[in-house]
């Protein structure tokens, strides 16, 4: 088994696609995006229906997974969203009431054995973004299920983003980060800030 060249992590809005785009093109990386395998409608389903978290975030987790395996078969991969940050998502629902104690348990169970096989990535690249940046560009892209999800749900969606660099530090061994604020940083315009950030990433990245 390989190992995976970079992960871009970051919640929903904070210039992922942006951020993986720029680095393949300019790294010379291959780009896995993240990918849903949904046969069941459950995204749909857990939007009516909260009691649909749990077989939700499983299918995902599982989907991730695989899709780490994958991407590990070589080192030339950038992965857009990752099983990593799968945690996030679960331990947000958990604390909504989406999930009953046992439940959530059964799902970080799941989540150690498959990590368990894993050889840990050589970067998380971490991005950062202000949450009322992150609700003006959700609102104007205008997509029906980011609008319907509710500013309650996107505010506490970035305050459980809070926690996954503390997250990161803590799996054994720790994983490299690097954090990104793209609140601050124009990835799109600005040549100089691009070249830094490109500098600073092929550094870390040995």
């Amino acid at each position: 088994m390989g190992q995976v060249r970079l992960i871009v992590e970051g919640m929903t809005a904070s210039g992922k696609t942006t951020t993986v785009d720029l680095v393949s093109r300019r790294l010379g990386l291959s780009v896995m995006p993240e990918e849903f395998r949904d046969p069941y409608d459950l995204l749909r389903r857990f939007h009516h229906d909260r009691t649909w978290a749990l077989p939700m975030q499983l299918q995902f987790l599982v989907t991730r997974f695989a899709q780490y395996l994958c991407a590990s078969e070589e080192d030339r991969y950038v992965l857009d969203r990752s099983v990593f940050g799968d945690r996030i998502y679960a331990g947000l629902y958990h604390r909504l009431g989406y999930f009953t104690d046992r439940q959530f348990q059964t799902y970080l169970d799941l989540y150690h054995s498959l990590l368990g096989n894993l050889c840990p990535p050589r970067l998380i690249l971490v991005l950062k973004c202000p949450l009322e940046t992150v609700l003006e560009r959700i609102r104007r892209r205008g997509r029906e299920d980011e609008l319907a999800a509710g500013e309650d749900y996107w505010r506490a969606l970035h305050q459980a983003y809070e926690g996954f660099l503390p997250h990161l530090k803590d799996e054994k061994p720790a994983i490299p980060t690097l954090v990104l604020d793209t609140g601050s940083v124009n990835l799109v315009g600005d040549r100089e800030a691009i070249d830094a950030f490109l500098a600073d990433l092929r550094e870390r990245l040995g």
